[in-house]
């Protein structure tokens, strides 16, 4: 029976093999080795040459399967990343952060889609840096949040009584024009 010349195994007189997938193809025909000739027995008639091939035998080689691994943590993170830049989006740097984490997105989910290792090395370390860089501004601007409400309000509780007031005279202005709007019609 032909065995696949992949791997070796039977390939039981198919045209592609079950265990690796790869065409069966005919094999040339490989001419047995030259007899060992001891040294204290020399040959009394000359050694038959070997017959010349018209191509030359290559060697054959496993076919390449690349599949790349998934973006696992990667993904997630800059997911993360994107949502608390979006929870604390009250400077710029945040919205830094929210741009390079939807970078970071896209070069993780291209991570599934290389066609080879180097392509899927350099969109793991893109996506990698881009995660990093996200986090990195959305601690930024949160000790930038918190330095500027002690230095605006003194604090957090002189910060949400400034929320309450500006609560309350919102809701005073919304009554009045309720009223009016009231008496209009």
């Amino acid at each position: 029976m032909p065995a696949c010349r992949y791997c070796g195994q039977e390939t039981g007189g198919s045209a592609f093999c079950q265990n690796c997938g790869a065409k069966v193809e005919e094999q040339p025909a490989i001419p047995s080795p030259i007899p060992q000739v001891m040294p204290n027995s020399i040959p009394t008639e000359p050694i038959p040459t070997m017959p010349t091939q018209s191509a030359p035998y290559s060697i054959p080689t496993m076919p390449s399967f690349y599949t790349p691994g998934g973006a696992g943590g990667l993904l997630a993170g800059n997911i993360i990343a994107l949502i608390l830049g979006v929870c604390t989006c009250c400077f710029i740097v945040p919205i830094i952060a929210i741009i390079v984490s939807i970078i970071g997105i896209v070069f993780a989910s291209k991570v599934k889609n290389s066609t080879n290792a180097a392509e899927e090395k350099s969109n793991r370390t893109i996506a990698l840096v881009m995660m990093l860089l996200a986090f990195a501004f959305v601690i930024i601007g949160t000790a930038l949040f918190v330095v500027g409400v002690y230095q605006e309000y003194g604090g957090f509780e002189g910060f949400f009584e400034y929320i309450s007031e500006q609560v309350e005279e919102q809701e005073a202005k919304r009554k009045i024009f309720a009223a009016a709007i009231k008496k209009f019609f």
